[in-house]
């Protein structure tokens, strides 16, 4: 039954008002008890689909007398998570409550709760004169703004109790928790409701046939028995008190309690009924924890009873009214309708023999301006709002924050939290008083935002291997993210191929859906390029050294040339490597490094006659390995710097330089030609020259116009003696004799062989 009762409870603080906007507090017919100043906070709780800038709320009265008009008030700036908890202040009125979501200044959604009264709240207590009778005649409300909580429980209250509806008080409407039927509250309401222009509720919690010995015992937690000896379970009939000051006053709260009790009690004494009465009402109080009104109905008139009418009850009554603070007369009932048709209980006969009507306006005299102005009344407790978060995950976990002493979610769980996947939940916490207090509800699903990110690439997102890409959300509804790569920055950096979606991330740790997929692409590199050689690598001066890349696309070389080829036309050594890039614009790998060179050409010789029959080729500089030499455009076969000519002609001479090209192999370098030279020979000489004479540093060159071979050169001193001889094997070309050891003076040489025998004479001076 409790837990029955609990779900029953929950699931009607969520009911909805309208699709859009689900209002889950206040209920419709609440009635919020205002202060004496005529205002009150009611408060507002609900769930809303998307999102919203603010949440506005107004209250606009039933009727134009029933109330004053508010603006529209915001309760709720940037609500996260599809529930809202806010209060407005009105002034006492009978209202509808207007609630509003607004998205850029516009009206998207929206709900209502027909009626909310901002009034007089009150709880009944006492015995069947105050729980009421069906079919005594009671008369309905006509005002429609006296409401009650219509249910009635047959028992007593359990811990959790039943919270459905409230109702207008119709004739057979049940005036919860324990009452029956309109009774005279239908009527008190009436009166009150026209006087005060206010709205009014009432709470039932009396016990018929229950004495004061009943409430005094089970209010100090003792066990008791009715008149007929059964006993009290659930520590009532006091308990039906306390649970709803503790939990429906704190909903709603109260102006005071009215209690009417005596007619059981005609054999108690003053001080027995005094001490009994001021426990309950200390005791009440103590267990809301304020000052808690009250207003003490004088009765005691009981047909049944061997005593009719007991002054002792009446006298206790009037001393607890005038020595205990905060406690009001109520009306003197024992005045009423006697005799009474049943003894006890009032009835409407009809005519002028209404009981139940003279009772309410009995009631209604008492609550006068005077209480009205006096009294205490408390407020209603605000909304607890659940602490909600997602935790980065699927699932959520609320929490009831602050230090309850205990509470209950809607899944009958008692834990200070609860993790869920789906569903909606509320809960109900009591402080260490025992004061119940109402959480909103939170529909997990709902706590998502559902603005959806937009992800897109800052660069390319196609990008070549080794590079990357940068993705980023521009989205300003969200400060934090998380992408499906774990990262949670705004701008994350890939370079991998993949796909990517962001999520934003509210202040409850909730995931947004999915932004929009960005695909990233990672694009294959061309491969390595090899270096094509149109000749080479080793050229001479002259030529030119052309390298291409293998591949398609276009070349980017280390010289700085993104031509399809490259030359070299100047002397020097190159190292050269390339790249291509590709149509996606991908580069390759370098390729391997080409090593290149172009040889410098040997200098221009120049041809000088060195001899009556010989011609030599000079360089400047440089040493050259070879000539090649022309007569008259016909090559000749030596490569001799010096070559012997014995006709005339036209010589030209081109140096030629050797470069080690690897593998055992040569380049030679050719040199510019030279100039020609016109080279006549001396006819006076006949055979041989020997020169010069004298020889200045002791060297002679010997020539011949004829080839002569094997010829033996010997030198003789004046006086014929033999001083030096040396071999000539040929002189195809000028010979050089070194007679510089010889002494300075004049020397005969002898010039011979198997056919020619010749004597010259020479002069050294040194």
């Amino acid at each position: 039954m409790r837990i029955l009762s609990l779900i029953a409870i929950l699931l009607t603080l969520t009911s909805t008002c309208f699709s859009q906007i689900q209002i889950s507090f206040p209920k419709d017919r609440s009635v919020f008890q205002r202060n004496n100043q005529n205002t009150s906070l009611v408060n507002i709780a609900g769930n809303f689909d998307g999102e919203l800038d603010k949440i506005e709320a107004r209250l606009v009265p039933v009727k134009s007398n029933q109330g004053i008009q508010t603006t529209w008030i915001t309760i709720a700036t940037k609500p996260e998570g599809g529930y809202f908890v806010g209060t407005l202040e009105g002034q006492g009125g009978w209202y509808t409550l207007q609630v509003r979501g607004l998205l850029n200044e516009s009206v998207v959604v929206q709900g209502s709760v027909g009626r909310v009264g901002i009034g007089e709240v009150f709880v009944i207590a006492g015995q069947s004169n105050a729980e009421g009778k069906l079919d005594y005649g009671a008369k309905p409300s006509l005002d429609d703004r006296v409401n009650c909580f219509n249910y009635r429980t047959e028992d007593n209250l359990w811990d959790y109790p039943y919270f459905s509806s409230f109702s207008h008080i119709e004739t057979s409407t049940m005036v919860g928790p324990k009452g029956q039927g309109s009774w005279c509250w239908g009527e008190l309401g009436d009166y009150l409701a026209q006087r005060l222009n206010v709205p009014i509720l009432f709470l039932n919690a009396a016990y018929g046939g229950s004495s004061s010995e009943n409430w005094y015992s089970s209010a100090l937690g003792k066990p008791t028995q009715n008149a007929f000896h059964l006993p009290y379970i659930g520590g009532a009939p006091y308990s039906g008190l306390r649970i709803t000051l503790q939990f429906y006053a704190s909903y709603l709260g109260v102006r005071a309690v009215l209690w009417e009790q005596g007619e059981d009690d005609s054999e108690t004494t003053e001080n027995v009924y005094y001490t009994n009465l001021k426990t309950i009402i200390e005791k009440s109080r103590s267990d809301v924890n304020k000052n808690l009104s009250w207003v003490i109905c004088r009765t005691s008139l009981n047909d049944f009873a061997s005593v009719h009418v007991n002054p002792a009850v009446i006298k206790a009554q009037n001393r607890i009214i005038n020595s205990i603070e905060n406690v009001f007369e109520g009306p003197y009932t024992d005045s009423i309708q006697v005799p009474r048709v049943e003894g006890v209980h009032f009835k409407n006969l009809g005519g002028t023999n209404d009981g139940i009507s003279d009772l309410a306006k009995a009631w209604n005299t008492k609550l006068n301006d005077i209480f009205f102005n006096k009294s205490i009344p408390f407020l209603s407790s605000p909304i607890v709002t659940l602490q909600a978060s997602c935790q980065f995950s699927e699932t959520a976990k609320l929490s009831v924050p602050g230090t309850f002493d205990s509470q209950r979610w809607s899944d009958n769980s008692t834990a200070t939290s609860l993790t869920a996947a789906n569903g909606s939940f509320s809960a109900i916490m009591r402080d260490g008083i025992g004061n119940y207090f109402f959480s909103n509800t939170v529909n997990i699903k709902g706590l998502a935002p559902t603005v959806v990110p937009f992800a897109t690439a800052k660069k390319n997102p196609n990008f070549c291997e080794g590079g990357n890409t940068e993705l980023i959300t521009n989205d300003t509804h969200y400060a934090r993210f998380r992408w499906n790569t774990g990262e949670t920055n705004k701008q994350i950096t890939t370079s991998t191929s993949g796909v990517y979606t962001v999520r934003g991330i509210n202040s409850l740790d909730c995931f947004s859906p999915p932004s929009n997929e960005v695909i990233t692409r990672v694009l294959a590199l061309p491969p390595k390029p090899n270096i094509i050689i149109g000749n080479g690598p080793t050229v001479c001066e002259g030529s030119s050294i052309v390298l291409y890349a293998s591949g398609f696309g276009k070349s980017f070389w280390s010289t700085n040339d993104s031509s399809g080829s490259i030359s070299f036309t100047k002397p020097g050594d190159y190292s050269v490597s390339v790249k291509v890039r590709d149509e996606n614009g991908c580069i390759s790998p370098s390729s391997d490094i080409l090593k290149t060179s172009i040889k410098p050409r040997p200098e221009q010789p120049t041809i000088a006659q060195i001899g009556a029959f010989s011609l030599e080729a000079e360089q400047i500089v440089e040493h050259v390995d070879a000539y090649e030499w022309k007569k008259d455009d016909a090559f000749l076969t030596t490569r001799a710097s010096i070559i012997k000519s014995v006709k005339p002609g036209f010589f030209t001479a081109t140096a030629i330089k050797n470069y080690a090209v690897g593998s055992g192999l040569t380049l030679g370098c050719r040199s510019f030609t030279s100039k020609a030279f016109s080279f006549i020979p001396n006819t006076e000489i006949k055979n041989l020259i020997l020169y010069p004479n004298p020889a200045s540093d002791g060297v002679i060159y010997l020539e011949a116009r004829e080839d002569i071979s094997d010829l033996l050169l010997s030198v003789y001193n004046v006086n014929g003696k033999f001083v030096y001889s040396t071999l000539v094997p040929s002189l195809t070309e000028r010979r050089q004799i070194n007679l510089s050891f010889l002494q300075d003076g004049k020397y005969i040489i002898r010039l011979q062989n198997s056919k020619f025998s010749e004597s010259r004479n020479i002069w050294i001076e040194k």
